[in-house]
């Protein structure tokens, strides 16, 4: 009787941890990570994403990336359970949004990164299902709708304002920890903000968000 009664109990346990199972986390990235591949921009998946070793729909398939029922299911090549935060550079369920970075591209085809921490890439083929956007075009969307935010970790040489886009022209202001960014205008690395500080005071100038290597410092802040 005892054996029965526990039994029922562990399948119960089993059926709870399976039924209250969380989907992936949103992970907006929060620190300059200089070996994390940025590339020209980033495919957002939607439903399934097949990630071949090479350009051509006959080669084997590197990792399968899938959407459904508001979770992630990734499979990946020789690893049972890679991190989001390895394949994707954000993911945010409440803004739709699931973003693989990418390297380069050809007519047909994306040179993607689809593991950041093994460094590993693959291609996707260019349809209907695939949205790409330059980090520029992704910037000026969500970054003028929702703000930006700067990483964590930005060196201070960075913490500048300048009256035009380059770093030979006169500092305006400094900052250090921004209350808001608002964007109004990208120019190549550079961005036009109004930065509005937590003593109450507003800042204007031209800030750099991408460094001349790739790196990219700033983020649209869906968090607001």
């Amino acid at each position: 009787m005892y054996n029965i009664f526990m039994k029922k109990v562990l399948i119960f346990l089993i059926i709870l941890f399976f039924s209250f199972m969380p989907a992936f986390a949103d992970y907006l990235p929060s620190h300059i990570n200089k070996s994390f591949h940025y590339g020209i921009g980033m495919v957002s998946v939607k439903n399934e994403i097949p990630i071949y070793e090479m350009s051509d729909l006959k080669s084997p398939l590197a990792a399968l990336i899938k959407i459904e029922n508001d979770k992630v299911i990734i499979r990946e090549r020789g690893v049972k359970n890679p991190e989001i935060t390895s394949t994707f550079v954000a993911y945010s369920k409440e803004n739709n949004l699931a973003l693989l970075s990418v390297e380069t591209d050809t007519d047909d085809w994306f040179y993607i990164c689809y593991d950041q921490k093994r460094k590993l890439f693959g291609w996707i083929k260019k349809d209907e299902n695939v949205d790409f956007m330059s980090w520029e075009d992704f910037l000026n969307l969500y970054g003028r709708k929702f703000g930006v935010y700067v990483f964590n970790n930005m060196p201070e040489y960075y913490k500048k304002l300048y009256s035009q886009e380059n770093e030979e022209s006169t500092v305006v202001d400094t900052f250090n920890f921004p209350k808001h960014i608002t964007l109004w205008l990208i120019k190549g690395n550079w961005m036009l903000v109004k930065i509005s500080t937590y003593d109450g005071h507003l800042k204007t100038g031209w800030m750099r968000w991408r460094t001349e290597n790739g790196t990219i410092m700033a983020f649209p802040d869906f968090r607001n």
